[in-house]
């Protein structure tokens, strides 16, 4: 992908899809997808522990979309089948999806997207801007806020758990239709 025309494109998608986006209350979500970056085992076990509660919860579907930066990592991990893997080489140099099982999973509609990435991998980057989403929360970065709905700061604190537990704070406990 070449990075500033693939950022330029999806500006300019984002900007003439024109969406508005839809708060939806904790207790109505029944599609969620999230985005992760495989970095290290550690974080990345915390990220499918993470997901694992979700479709706990009863929802409809949870999605786990997974980045793999070299294909040797993705070959050595054993999918879900709610798992979408992908890597850098499933888009073109314009950022368009190419890989059969990612363009389907694009066509998905969610409630709520949840991003994990922290900004760190540009092709969760294009992903996000791809999803169908009502909603999308994920770290504060000024320079993803058009990506995200709500953004969340935590100041940089490495650990990802603590961005996955403000983000389900804020999305099932505060954001409910009883909430004072």
């Amino acid at each position: 992908m070449f990075r500033p025309l693939v950022k330029y494109l999806m500006k300019r998608s984002l900007k003439e899809l024109d969406r508005q986006p839809s708060l939806v209350k904790g207790e109505h979500i029944r599609d969620v997808a999230i985005v992760v970056g495989y970095r290290s085992d550690e974080s990345f076990a915390h990220a499918q522990q993470y997901v694992k509660e979700w479709r706990k919860r009863g929802m409809r579907s949870v999605d786990l979309y997974v980045y793999f930066p070299n294909k040797k990592q993705l070959e050595s991990y054993s999918p879900n089948p709610k798992d979408i893997p992908f890597l850098r080489k499933d888009f073109n140099l314009a950022g368009k999806a190419t890989a059969p099982g990612l363009v389907q999973a694009l066509r998905a509609e969610y409630d709520i997207l949840i991003d994990l990435t922290r900004g760190r991998f540009f092709a969760c980057d294009v992903v996000i801007a791809k999803i169908k989403a009502k909603w999308k929360v994920g770290e504060s970065d000024e320079d993803r806020a058009f990506l995200l709905d709500l953004m969340i700061d935590i100041k940089q604190d490495p650990d990802v758990r603590k961005l996955m537990h403000y983000m389900d704070h804020y999305i099932i406990n505060l954001n409910t239709s009883n909430a004072a």
